[in-house]
């Protein structure tokens, strides 16, 4: 199983930048290879959805359960169902100042696939970096 801890300081607010990774429809706006998100369920507490990745041949379909805490800032994605194993992920939002926000984002996941495990694991790094760029800027854009 893949595993990997990012730790990133944005300057934004901790409950701004925590809407933002919870505002799981606007993914495909910003989120390079996310196609589409469908919600089947939304409550105070969680969300299921389902998020289509592409990227020329490769396209995966999975659905996951979004648990989050408003009150401690924290977001953990469980997995449910796709091409997967497992998938495990949560994001933390520690504040330092007003605004200026300590994101943790520590991420497991296995495919049941060999081949798009290998695959991935050789370009997880960038695809990471990708991603957690992705809500910065998303942060810059929206919040400045």
């Amino acid at each position: 199983m893949k595993t990997s801890k990012q730790e990133v300081i944005i300057n934004h607010s901790a409950k701004s930048i925590y809407e933002i990774v919870l505002d799981i429809e606007k993914y495909p706006e910003f989120i390079p290879w996310c196609s589409d998100v469908q919600i089947h369920s939304k409550t105070k507490k969680n969300i299921i959805a389902d998020l289509l990745i592409k990227y020329k041949f490769f396209q995966i379909n999975f659905t996951s359960d979004v648990r989050f805490d408003s009150n401690k800032l924290v977001i953990n994605v469980i997995y449910i169902k796709g091409p997967l194993k497992n998938l495990q992920n949560q994001w933390k939002f520690v504040k330092i100042e007003d605004n200026k926000t300590n994101v943790l984002f520590t991420i497991k996941f296995e495919f049941k696939n060999f081949i798009y495990q290998k695959m991935t694991e050789v370009f997880f790094d960038l695809i990471e970096n990708k991603m957690i760029h992705s809500f910065k800027k998303r942060a810059d854009d929206i919040l400045n």
